[in-house]
């Protein structure tokens, strides 16, 4: 008899959803991944948009992982781009809690969301069960979490709210080494606003832990908080490139991202101590060791 469990991803193509097939196949997992084009081994064609999916595999699926969305840094959120980008999460996220009807093996679902959920208070650490704040990523990560909670009574679930993930091959740590290649390595606004953080393997590990432990609940999926400061200063060092220019004016950056600049303005601290309490325990866990680890590959 076959005891492998199956694995299906939305958004398995993207950055995160790469590594982690990788660390599930060698956990023993088979890993299927739903796409809009069918034709390739292991891939489910699907359409959150019009609620097609190919439902031959479906049966086959013990644990479901929700990755899907558009990137939420890469165009400017005009009104027409706001819309792609809740549609993205919400709508395929609402299409897969109807798809588990299909999948009778079902026992647990993993829903990634985001942990920019808060309004700015620079004397706070939020914790998991703080209330969400008023801007726009705040709604958008409400309103994800809230399509998730459909699989309330179907499976155990947890939601992650991820952090910006640092990895070498692309997202946010691409982003940020590139005025840096150029030499002009500087901090962003005041420079003295945190960031969360995660190291990709770690945010895969903490993934892994979740389906093993089948825990349930609301989880920030972060290593640490450092400042817009340290971490461009500690990427400059690993690159052995100059860091010395002025900080790149916030008014600047608004002019150039338009709202789209809270990505690299807002200030937030937030705790890992929940998951830490549960045992998991970060292999990464200070930014110095991310680093060093991302650039020594």
């Amino acid at each position: 008899m076959d005891t492998t469990k199956s694995v299906l991803i939305a958004g398995g193509s993207g950055l995160i959803g790469k590594q982690l097939t990788k660390m599930l196949k060698e956990r023993g997992y088979f890993v299927y991944k739903l796409s809009r084009n069918a034709g390739k081994q292991g891939y489910i064609q699907w359409d959150p948009k019009s609620k097609k999916v190919d439902e031959k595999q479906l049966a086959r699926i013990d644990i479901l992982i929700n990755l899907a969305g558009a990137n939420i840094g890469d165009k400017n959120w005009t009104t027409a781009r706001k819309k792609e980008l809740i549609d993205s999460r919400v709508q395929s996220t609402e299409f897969l809690s109807e798809m588990a009807a299909k999948m009778p093996k079902l026992m647990y679902y993993v829903a990634a969301s985001g942990v920019n959920c808060y309004n700015e208070n620079e004397q706070k650490v939020f914790q998991e069960s703080d209330d969400y704040g008023s801007d726009f990523l705040s709604s958008l990560v409400r309103d994800w979490e809230t399509s998730s909670d459909r699989f309330y009574g179907i499976c155990p679930y947890m939601k992650l709210r991820i952090a910006m993930v640092l990895s070498n091959k692309g997202g946010s740590l691409t982003a940020m080494k590139r005025p840096i290649n150029f030499g002009l390595g500087s901090p962003l606004g005041t420079g003295n606003q945190f960031h969360p953080w995660i190291h990709i393997d770690d945010l895969c590990r903490m993934i892994l832990f979740g389906i093993d432990k089948k825990l349930e609940g609301t989880y920030h999926a972060v290593a640490d908080c450092d400042t817009n400061r340290t971490m461009m200063k500690g990427i400059a060092k690993y690159m052995h490139r100059p860091f010395f220019l002025p900080a790149v004016p916030s008014a600047i950056l608004k002019f150039i991202l338009g709202e789209r600049s809270m990505l690299v303005l807002a200030d937030l601290q937030v705790s890992n101590e929940k998951i830490k309490n549960e045992g998991f325990v970060f292999k990464y866990d200070k930014l110095n060791k991310a680093l060093k680890a991302l650039f020594s590959k």
